[in-house]
């Protein structure tokens, strides 16, 4: 996967003259990523470690100020001339500049991914394919530019720890303006930090065709899925991302076999590539796929240039981690096909599935298929004292799927036609009318909801309690914590190091 991205890339930007010069620039670009992936960001983590023994010289030539420890002052000292406490400070100096280093380069990485992403998008203006007006790019946008910021002040405030830390061995470690300038350089140090920790949340890259999807959070989504799987993978992709998707799927279609309902080998086509990310093998994909598509619509998928194989692995992985509600009941719905499981009532399909861990908001996937010849109207009612809004009714006219989408035998997972698992899911999720509502938690802890489906004379036909924990979500915890401590304590030890050294140069000159 490591190549493909600038393959990817090639066919987003046109050939034109300069081609040689662009794709140099994406090639430097990879490689730069792969370096701070590797080294700097991740990997070894050079920027966050760095910082980390910078603490320990630091406090060590703080410590050590006034008199060096006796190992060093009856052995090396006479030898090098230079006390403990200077040489932690040197030793400091020489970590700052590697951290330095290491948060500009990163820098550097972040700010080739953002001209990478203008560029990306006056191209896609040049093609017709408007990304700014899309959903969700000025949240993007924002997000990246923000992004950008932070990497900016983060290396200012690293190079300012430095020139501190020149005032430290030109004053000596010993004297007051020494002493004072150490404590102003660990504080621009640690306001650097702070800087950069919120970043960590969404990183972003324009290597991998699915560089941005961490950094990409949906404003809005449907509260009702018409294609359930379609309009899902929509909602989460970037607005670049989806410029190109809607291109896909145009493609697609020419490559759909005659006679075969458009939505429903949309959905087959998702729901095998799911099942592909879940475990199914090559083989019975290939198989499957050919059941909905031409001998040039198997080659369209499959050397698709930025939709591969791997990139939608890590798409539909992403919105697995993001909506595990809906794969869960989508997952209860498989095994009772696969175990020919009568649904709990005859006429009528109903499953209901959350987030059994709530961190900043719940997601509630509600699917109801009407099995009946009938239309049917029903009343989905949701009541929680813990989520707003408390109190949700919403009327559902359920029309009667063009197929009777249900077995009462055991199914295979994959066979020939669609009397299997794979066919039926995909006819059930086509006919079916699935709801996706946000719940938004009051109080952290136990929580409850919940859910009734009823007559629209207000009948009972099948009530749900859904028990969860709000909670806030660890990392994402840790670092907003770490940085706001990082603010405070950083901010006050500068402003303690400013007045203590107007004092101290008012004494001076008294």
């Amino acid at each position: 996967m490591g190549e493909e991205p600038s393959t990817a890339m090639s066919e987003v930007l046109p050939l034109e003259p300069k081609e040689d010069s662009r794709f140099g620039f994406r090639l430097s670009e990879s490689i730069i990523h792969a370096i701070d992936r590797q080294i700097v960001s991740s990997g070894l983590r050079l920027i966050m470690f760095l910082p980390a023994f910078a603490a320990i010289t630091y406090f060590s030539s703080w410590a050590f100020s006034q008199t060096s420890p006796l190992f060093w002052e009856d052995n090396i000292e006479p030898n090098i001339g230079m006390g403990f406490s200077t040489f932690t400070a040197s030793l400091s100096f020489v970590v700052l500049l590697g951290y330095i280093l290491a948060v500009g380069f990163h820098r550097y990485r972040v700010s080739i991914s953002l001209a990478t992403f203008h560029h990306m998008v006056e191209q896609s203006n040049i093609d017709h394919r408007s990304v700014q007006s899309l959903q969700g790019y000025d949240g993007l946008l924002y997000q990246l530019e923000t992004s950008m910021s932070h990497h900016t002040k983060s290396l200012f405030l690293a190079c300012c720890s430095a020139l501190m830390l020149i005032g430290v061995l030109w004053n000596g470690t010993s004297t007051e303006f020494g002493q004072l300038f150490l404590l102003a350089s660990s504080s621009f140090l640690v306001l650097s930090v702070g800087q950069h920790l919120p970043t960590r949340s969404t990183p972003f890259n324009m290597v991998e065709q699915t560089g941005l999807l961490a950094a990409y959070t949906p404003p809005v989504h449907p509260s009702t899925l018409n294609m359930v799987f379609n309009d899902l993978i929509k909602t989460h992709m970037d607005p670049l991302l989806r410029s190109q998707y809607d291109e896909y799927t145009k493609e697609l279609e020419q490559g759909f076999k005659r006679g075969i309902n458009r939505h429903f080998a949309h959905e087959k086509f998702l729901m095998t590539l799911y099942r592909h990310a879940t475990g199914l093998d090559r083989k019975t994909l290939e198989s499957e796929m050919g059941e909905i598509l031409k001998k040039n619509g198997m080659e369209f998928v499959f050397n698709h240039e930025v939709f591969t194989l791997e990139a939608w692995l890590v798409l539909i992985g992403l919105i697995n981690q993001r909506c595990p509600a809906f794969f869960r009941m989508v997952d209860r719905l498989k095994q009772d096909l696969e175990s020919g499981r009568e649904p709990a009532m005859k006429d009528l399909i109903f499953e209901v599935d959350m987030e059994n861990v709530v961190t900043d908001k719940a997601n509630l996937f509600t699917l109801f298929h009407n099995l009946s010849n009938k239309t049917r109207t029903v009343v989905f009612r949701v009541q929680t004292p813990n989520f707003e809004p408390k109190d949700l009714a919403l009327t559902y006219r359920l029309e009667p799927g063009e197929t009777y989408w249900w077995s009462d035998e055991a199914l295979p997972l994959a066979a020939e036609g669609n009397e299997d698992v794979l066919g039926k899911m995909s006819g059930l999720l086509k006919d079916s009318t699935v709801s996706w509502q946000t719940l938004i938690p009051t109080t952290n802890g136990d929580a409850t909801v919940s859910v009734r489906l009823e007559e629209t004379n207000g009948e009972l036909l099948l009530g749900r309690q859904i028990n969860v924990r709000v909670r806030a979500e660890f990392r994402q915890w840790l670092r907003t914590t770490g940085s706001y401590v990082a603010y405070l304590f950083g901010g006050f030890g500068l402003v303690s190091s400013v007045i203590f050294m107007i004092i101290q140069i008012f004494d001076t000159a008294v």
